[in-house]
């Protein structure tokens, strides 16, 4: 089996960034996707331009912080709404949705200097929400590049696995045990995308996000050892999107 790990928000905060960035270098995360409209993001292009061969994707976000067009329809007080909040997407006009996301696609080009290798949304907003994914299968089409949990006519997409968590009550040793069962049951499938969200939690991240000591327990178990070695007995590749499938024609 084929698995890619991807840590999403790459350039959320300095500390989420370079968790990210080590969990790559030293455990086995293979692949991350970046914002381009947060706190960290000039860092984290710094980090990607001195690292050419770190697999990058585009993380779009429109459900934290401030937007880079103007969007009004996409914001409420001024401000990008967790989808979980709006509920539907019924109040985007979707000229101004393309406009966002093409944005932060050129956005994350001229920060970057290079295009991303595949392309998502913070807090499922393209899983969740139809007008959203349109629009970012769209823009995947244009630039030819993979869109997790959905096909294009150049990529089909890998299995997308999204429950690597840190529930109420769990500590490092259960999430462990997690990740241990949630790969042992991918192993039918040809290649999967676990989604992670390793990081270190810094000041900027425990007064935005509810999701913060969280992220270095499973900062803890995708460093650890003894995950690399539980994978190479389960004979697992680890690879990055690069390795995705390609549609023939």
């Amino acid at each position: 089996m084929k698995l890619i790990i991807n840590a999403d928000d790459f350039g959320l905060t300095y500390g989420v960034t370079q968790g990210i960035y080590d969990a790559i270098h030293h455990g086995v995360v293979t692949s991350t996707t970046m914002m381009v409209n947060t706190w960290a993001a000039a860092y984290a292009a710094d980090l990607a331009r001195e690292d050419p061969n770190l697999p990058v994707g585009l993380h779009i976000n429109i459900s934290l912080g401030n937007p880079i067009t103007e969007c009004p329809s996409l914001l409420r007080n001024g401000s990008f709404v967790k989808p979980a909040a709006l509920g539907s997407d019924d109040i985007y006009d979707e000229a101004q949705l393309e406009r966002e996301v093409n944005a932060q696609y050129e956005r994350f080009v001229e920060l970057v200097g290079r295009n991303p290798t595949h392309i998502d949304s913070h807090l499922y907003a393209h899983q969740k929400l139809g007008k959203v994914q349109r629009a970012i299968v769209a823009l995947a089409e244009r630039h030819k590049l993979p869109v997790r949990d959905a096909d294009t006519s150049f990529w089909r997409a890998p299995h997308f696995e999204g429950n690597f968590k840190v529930l109420p009550g769990e500590d490092v040793p259960e999430l462990k045990e997690k990740f241990n069962r949630l790969v042992k049951n991918l192993q039918d499938s040809r290649c999967t995308e676990l989604m992670v969200h390793p990081g270190w939690a810094d000041a900027l991240l425990l007064k935005n996000s509810s999701y913060n000591i969280q992220r270095a327990y499973e900062y803890s178990v995708l460093t650890d050892p003894n995950s690399r070695e539980y994978l190479q007995r389960l004979a697992v590749e680890l690879v990055s999107f690069k390795e995705c499938e390609k549609i023939d024609g």
